[in-house]
């Protein structure tokens, strides 16, 4: 049975028309796993950049290259194969999520050793988009409809969000936010990466269990019990 893709993305209207204009315009060489592997290696630089950072805030800016290939891949790859018509479900579906796995884990866990985030809220962000990301394939599963943004938030704002960071800590370096946030975080010093990450986190951790408990009532009152003896 066909996947529905449900895509709320606040910056879809400017995305879905510019991966068109590019899928358009790519040579015929360019194939979908092509641009899959382009996004993994996208994701590996953004990490290393953030590693890296750690000695030298400007590898920040290789980050940004990373970050910026991994939205090109791996926003690129689904759309060239629907234009060419070369879609392969159950491969593609595999080898895309799988990917987008191990390429969020290894950029969350870059950031937490740079110096724009703790460690430990860096994973905490880490188990928000696991929660995420796991909470998607059972919808998948149970309603056939993939859910890749949430209240309009996905992959592509965030990616944003960490090229924006990256910028302002180039720019300004890393800002402590300390004195403004400190019952909430139990640090001696906090990045404006912290306060976002955490925001998102504990948001997306809420929103994923409400929207848990809504959709058991529902699938709750379309797959009653039986009735009669067991």
């Amino acid at each position: 049975m066909a996947v529905r893709r449900v895509n709320e993305s606040v910056l879809g209207v400017l995305e879905r028309p510019t991966l068109a204009w590019i899928a358009r315009r790519l040579p015929p060489w360019v194939l979908p796993d092509h641009l899959t592997v382009v996004g993994f290696v996208g994701a590996f630089l953004a990490a290393a950049g953030f590693v890296l950072s750690h000695w030298a805030i400007s590898w920040l800016w290789l980050s940004c290259v990373g970050l910026a290939a991994n939205w090109f891949g791996d926003s690129l790859d689904g759309t060239l194969a629907r234009l060419r018509r070369r879609e392969r479900p159950r491969y593609g579906f595999f080898i895309d999520h799988t990917s987008d796995l191990f390429s969020n884990v290894i950029v969350f866990l870059g950031i937490g050793v740079s110096p724009c985030s703790h460690f430990g809220v860096a994973c905490l962000g880490l188990i928000a988009f696991l929660m995420a990301f796991v909470y998607t394939m059972i919808g998948t599963h149970v309603r056939q409809s993939m859910r890749i943004t949430y209240i309009g938030f996905g992959p592509t704002e965030i990616r944003t969000l960490l090229i924006i960071g990256n910028l302002l800590v180039i720019e300004f370096g890393v800002i402590d936010v300390h004195r403004w946030v400190a019952p909430l975080f139990p640090y001696e010093w906090v990045s404006i990466h912290d306060v976002v990450i955490s925001f998102l986190a504990v948001a997306g951790a809420l929103l994923i269990a409400f929207l848990a408990i809504r959709e058991a009532g529902a699938l709750g009152r379309e797959d009653p019990p039986p009735i009669g003896p067991t």
